[in-house]
């Protein structure tokens, strides 16, 4: 069997027939050999009727039915597709998705015998409002016309798939984002069997709405996925009514995320729950490209010499965050080391071997409370943004049993004056950990700059502070 159409379904026999009736009018497939695989999720609706009045029209049709329990979802539906298809590529298409004429014959073209391709077709009118938009354009489509309806709409901002500009930007080849699995929606994927047995398919433990095809799309990539976008080959959602379940999606889908992370503690998912997919490739693009050296003040040995007598020595288990010089790395005494930039981290985790390099930003982290007996931030803490700087924080605070901060009062970055990044000065800090004052003592000074003792509580008096905020510098 050379493909498989995947379909999970509950209920919507209506949507399911369309689906269905797009499938069946696929042409010039010459001798490429389809199936189609209706997986019933304890559908309560007559689903089973709409897949035999097309088993004419698609003789190779499966229908499988699973009763509905606590562990129904729908990665447990596509997985039981997955193990009861035949195809060397298999195609996940979700019900009320209709394909154009040339879709199955253009994907078996595309991955033909590649082992790791998956590809991405553009979804048009995922996020269509029929209240909104005039839906009389999707009048009388037919397989044979959707592929040049689906070329009008494809950049009309009504209808066009909120990841268009993304494909774009790379030319569709997603490989070249810095995290191309964020696009990894499953309405509409290709990919050869192979990459998908690969990395395991789908979690099951993922329950509710959101991020199961993102984590799928996450372990394709891991497992070598070469991902691409098909502008030539869009399919469209058929719009309906938003349903009344908006804040509980939006719930279910940050838990889902956050169990993303759970399962990996890494920098590329660590920031994941609170950012919406349009913007995060954006995000880690900064990230992955920012050496903190340059934009943070450079710390003299003397107060590097008072971090190492005053709080290092000894210590058992202690990190930095926010710092990527190895010459100062090397020097410095500290077990752990945490960076945000991904070339970086590769690097000096084969480098500094006698250290543990990790690559997480600390918002996040998979260590018990009071882990690190001593944990030192530098300037770097200035320039990460609300409402992530507050998360941060409060994190590290939690895993620290001592917490440092390195703070020059004169130095203003020049990413904040040239660039526009953030630049905290101590009082933003108090007011971004929700605080009426933030805790800390000065116990050193070096010409300008100072070590900050963050305390655990934030008592409201006897807080040392510097005599004033630096002006930001034009």
């Amino acid at each position: 069997m050379d493909i498989s159409i995947i379909i999970p379904v509950h209920n919507k026999p209506d949507q399911l027939e369309k689906t269905l009736y797009f499938i069946s009018g696929q042409k010039d497939l010459g001798g490429i050999g389809m199936e189609v695989v209706i997986v019933d999720d304890g559908s309560t609706e007559p689903v089973r009727e709409v897949v035999d009045s097309y088993r004419d029209k698609l003789p190779s049709l499966n229908y499988i039915f699973i009763p509905r329990d606590k562990h129904s979802c729908r990665s447990r539906a596509r997985n039981t597709g997955i193990a009861e298809s035949k195809g060397r590529i298999l195609v996940f298409l979700d019900c009320g998705i209709v394909i154009p004429d040339t879709m199955i014959r253009q994907s078996v073209g595309r991955i033909g015998d590649s082992a790791n391709m998956v590809l991405y077709h553009y979804i048009l009118g995922a996020f269509t409002d029929p209240d909104v938009e005039d839906m009389s354009v999707i009048e009388g489509i037919t397989p044979q016309n959707l592929a040049d309806t689906c070329e009008r709409l494809k950049f009309h901002p009504g209808w066009e798939d909120m990841r268009t500009a993304h494909f774009e930007l790379v030319g569709g080849d997603l490989n070249r984002m810095d995290v191309p699995w964020t696009m990894g929606w499953s309405g509409a994927v290709s990919a050869s069997r192979e990459i998908v047995v690969k990395s395991g398919g789908f979690d099951e433990s993922f329950k509710g709405w959101g991020a199961e095809d993102t984590d799928f799309s996450y372990h394709l990539h891991l497992h070598g996925a070469a991902m691409y976008a098909t502008e030539e080959i869009c399919v469209l959602h058929l719009p309906h009514a938003a349903d009344d379940k908006i804040d509980m999606k939006i719930k279910t889908s940050f838990m889902n995320r956050k169990k993303m992370h759970f399962k990996h503690y890494t920098f590329d998912t660590e920031l994941y729950p609170y950012s919406a997919d349009m913007h995060y490739d954006g995000i880690m693009s900064k990230f992955n490209r920012l050496v903190i050296k340059y934009y943070t003040p450079l710390y003299p040995a003397e107060l590097i010499g008072r971090l190492h007598d005053d709080y290092l020595a000894g210590a058992e288990r202690s990190a930095i965050v926010g710092a990527d010089s190895y010459a100062l790395l090397k020097e410095l005494d500290v077990s752990h080391i945490f960076l945000q930039n991904k070339h970086i981290y590769q690097d000096f985790k084969s480098k500094l071997t006698d250290k543990e390099v990790v690559y997480m930003l600390g918002a996040d982290t998979p260590y018990a409370s009071g882990y690190f007996d001593v944990l030192v931030v530098t300037d770097f803490y200035r320039m990460i943004s609300e409402p992530i700087a507050g998360i941060w924080l409060k994190e590290l605070q939690r895993i620290s049993k001592k917490l440092v901060f390195i703070h020059n009062e004169t130095y203003v970055s020049y990413l904040a004056t040239v660039a526009g990044w953030t630049w905290h000065s101590l009082d933003e800090l108090q007011a971004i950990l929700g605080q009426k004052q933030l805790a800390y003592s000065v116990s050193a000074q070096i010409g300008e700059f100072l070590l900050l003792d963050i305390a655990k509580a934030a008592p409201a008096a006897n807080i040392a502070a510097p005599e004033k905020e630096p002006a930001l510098k034009g």
